[in-house]
């Protein structure tokens, strides 16, 4: 038994090495995430008043591990570009002319993220946590029999 566990542990020391090098795990806390919401035409009022092609986009910061998304904060819409790198805070001329050229209110606009990044990786981590305290918890059926020697 003791064999066992030291090869696995050499195995384990020996591999975790060799991994650790080059991948590393991914770790958001926060990341600032855009995501694009609608696409506006080209040549538009917005487009002006920007200085470039933008669209409307979702800006929020999230917390995550593992490409999951535990927790959404400061939410809140934005115009951004079409690579989504640089955004620009919608004022009042903005909100404006999206309500009244482009039918968007964002007053009244939902949360557009999708069902996995607002619960999802909330219920998968429950999950998880859920699983290592039950596999910590003590067996209750523990039959001693004696034996005669």
């Amino acid at each position: 038994m003791t064999t066992k566990t030291l090869l696995t542990a050499i195995i384990f020391i020996s591999s975790f090495n060799i991994v650790s090098a080059k991948a590393k795990i991914p770790v958001c806390f926060p990341c600032e995430t855009i995501n694009t919401v609608q696409e506006l035409p080209t040549g538009s009022e917005i487009d002006e008043l920007a200085g470039q092609h933008v669209n409307i986009a979702y800006l929020n910061n999230e917390y995550g591990i593992l490409w999951m998304s535990f927790w959404n904060t400061n939410g809140r819409y934005v115009l951004s570009n079409a690579s989504n790198t640089t955004y620009f805070e919608i004022d009042d001329q903005a909100s404006q002319i999206l309500k009244d050229k482009h039918n968007f209110d964002i007053e009244t606009a939902e949360n557009p993220l999708s069902f996995f990044k607002k619960i999802g990786g909330k219920l998968i981590l429950f999950i998880v946590i859920a699983l290592l305290i039950w596999g910590n918890l003590p067996s209750k059926n523990k039959d001693v029999k004696p034996t005669n020697i």
